[in-house]
């Protein structure tokens, strides 16, 4: 028996996706978390910026700052 292929698009796997994340939207956000380490993607340049000092003492690091 043939095998009849599905031709996919765009348009399904961005509602495919939106569905999934409708649906498991906190699951989604922890698997990124624990996949993804945010501090890869920051440049030293912006480390320096958000914590040099200027009087202001930081009670949150970056990373939870842009993961918020």
């Amino acid at each position: 028996m043939p095998v009849q292929a599905k031709q996919l698009n765009f348009s399904n796997i961005s509602s495919d996706f939106e569905k999934f994340f409708n649906q498991n939207q906190y699951n989604l956000l922890s698997m990124l978390n624990h996949f993804f380490d945010i501090s890869d993607f920051i440049p030293l340049s912006f480390y320096q910026k958000y914590y040099s000092n200027f009087g202001r003492k930081r009670n949150f690091s970056l990373e939870s700052m842009i993961n918020a």
